[in-house]
């Protein structure tokens, strides 16, 4: 039995992972790419930048561990989704990848829902259309793949006309390593063009001619749904040749990140949940009933498992990167910074939050808070034009206060999330926590306290995405038999609990943290429309 050779193709960086057979993690190597933002709504990637790091890493994670070529038992895959890249018949980019973040095509969801609008919505379009056929439906902040494919058909008819598939950023990968040209399950299902009602007891998914027909896209311009588990294919020579590993490995469909880190999280039996600190965050969970409020945009997305669970998912935009601008654009330059090593940096954000107490208050008594809306929101607002700020601001705050109320800030708006989750089936009392941002101890008690809930870390928890994708592995070569098996595979390190003596603080923030939105709702639509 060898080890597992897991990509975690992320939003700023592609980290090839290594995996033993017993699901620990050995080592990593990481390249950094660029997001493009070319104007405003605008988020793009170089797709050869996706294959450029893909070399790189795993060239020097074979020289940082030694390993051999014949060591590899699989390739397997996590990445991020809701990319849209158009390529030929050639498997060449016919332009950069509109990514997740990309809200260009917001314009367009007037033709995706027409009038009659209830809250944004033509009910028809949403209850009878995709409710019924796909069991969610596109937001209203334009990122989801119809509303970017109807741009391109207008904005870019001679790209659209080229168009022999729409590749998701897996999915390109994956052509380059096999040749091959499959989305999976998963990732067709926030296309929100799958069919994922279930015929003879089995989920259909296939592209629903009706909805293709509604909106004027080509199907045949749609790639073959593969299930996370299936092998799609061989290493071929080329591409082990400029990795340095064998032809033949067997390439993993894997999936996308979210669903790959549920695995990874070890909340996979019917109705566990779990939260991240990534880049961007989100409450979700495995479930075998599926259900939606879509006015939250929440609801079931794809599982690794689409034969037996829905994985139900409040998607945030923003939390650890919140982190990471502050420390780009705010506090990078001080000394005291600058002198450290940029590993230790993290661990004195972490010790300077530590020195305010709750609620980031003040000297004078006042409380700093923060709404991590950057890039606009999904879950529970699903709102393009909402944006973040520091409220209630003194002179007796600093940068600790600063960096306090950041944290807080996520993890209030996390709170949001798992309370319209909750609300769709029922409360728990612990949730795993994974993603880089789990790595400190002063984030994951926060998460506790404003949550209200029992926090279990997960080993390794910014590796929970790639530790998914090679359990998916795992089970598609046969070395794993039954889902609840997975429990046995996935390492926890610390748990956290909540402070009741921070309750009624938190409780308090919360409400004005809802209220702060609900408040100033039209003043960011006024001051952030195009």
């Amino acid at each position: 039995m060898g080890k597992f050779l897991a990509y975690d193709l992320g939003t700023t960086a592609t980290k090839a992972v290594l995996v033993s057979n017993e699901m620990e993690f050995i080592n990593s190597a990481t390249a950094q790419f660029e997001t493009i933002y070319p104007q405003q709504g605008y988020a793009e990637h170089n797709p050869e930048d996706w294959w450029r790091t893909v070399v790189s890493t795993t060239r020097k994670l074979l020289e940082k561990t030694g390993s051999q070529p014949k060591d590899i038992a699989a390739l397997t895959f996590c990445s991020q989704m809701q990319g849209l890249l158009p390529v030929d018949q050639n498997g060449t980019p016919l332009m950069h990848c509109m990514i997740w973040l990309d809200a260009r095509g917001a314009e367009y969801i007037k033709k995706v829902f027409p009038w009659p609008r209830v809250m944004g919505y033509n009910p028809y379009r949403l209850f009878l259309k995709f409710l019924r056929i796909t069991g969610g439906g596109p937001g209203l902040a334009g990122k989801d793949q119809i509303p970017k494919i109807l741009w391109l058909k207008d904005k870019k008819p001679e790209i659209y006309k080229r168009t022999y598939k729409f590749l998701d950023v897996k999915d390109y990968v994956l052509f380059r390593l096999t040749g091959k040209m499959a989305t999976t399950s998963d990732l067709a299902y926030v296309w929100w063009l799958m069919d994922t009602r279930k015929k003879n007891g089995e989920p259909r998914n296939e592209w629903s001619k009706s909805l293709c027909k509604t909106y004027k896209i080509d199907m045949d311009k749609l790639p073959e749904i593969r299930k996370p588990t299936d092998i799609i294919g061989d290493l071929n020579s080329e591409a082990s040749e400029i990795l340095g590993l064998q032809q033949g490995i067997p390439v993993i469909c894997g999936a996308g990140d979210v669903t790959a880190a549920a695995i990874g999280s070890g909340a996979i039996l019917d109705g566990e949940l779990h939260c991240q600190i990534g880049t961007s965050g989100w409450v979700a969970g495995h479930v075998s009933d599926r259900k939606v409020d879509i006015n939250h945009y929440t609801g079931c997305v794809g599982s690794a498992f689409p034969d037996k669970f829905y994985l139900i998912l409040g998607h945030q935009e923003i939390a650890g990167a919140a982190l990471e601008w502050v420390k780009n654009s705010i506090l990078y330059f001080k000394e005291e910074l600058q002198e450290k090593e940029k590993k230790q940096i993290y661990e004195i954000f972490d010790e300077l939050v530590a020195q305010c107490g709750p609620g980031a208050k003040g000297k004078g008594g006042t409380y700093l808070m923060f709404m991590p809306w950057l890039f606009g929101e999904r879950c529970p607002l699903d709102d393009d034009h909402v944006r973040a700020g520091l409220v209630n601001v003194s002179l007796d705050h600093d940068r600790r206060h600063l960096l306090r109320s950041i944290f807080e800030g996520v993890a209030l708006n996390a709170k949001w999330a798992l309370e319209v989750v909750e609300k769709l089936y029922s409360p728990v009392e612990t949730l795993s926590i994974i993603g880089g941002g789990a790595k400190s101890d002063v984030w994951c008690q926060i998460y506790a306290d404003v949550l209200n809930r029992r926090i279990l870390r997960v080993k390794e928890p910014q590796e929970a995405g790639a530790i998914g994708a090679a359990v998916i592995a795992k089970m598609a070569l046969g070395e794993l038999n039954e889902i609840r098996e997975i429990k046995n595979i996935i390492h926890f390190d610390r748990e956290f609990h909540p402070n009741p003596e921070n309750r009624v603080l938190y409780d308090r923030l919360f409400n004005e943290f809802k209220n702060l939105y609900k408040q100033n709702k039209k003043w960011f639509k006024r001051m952030n429309s195009r």
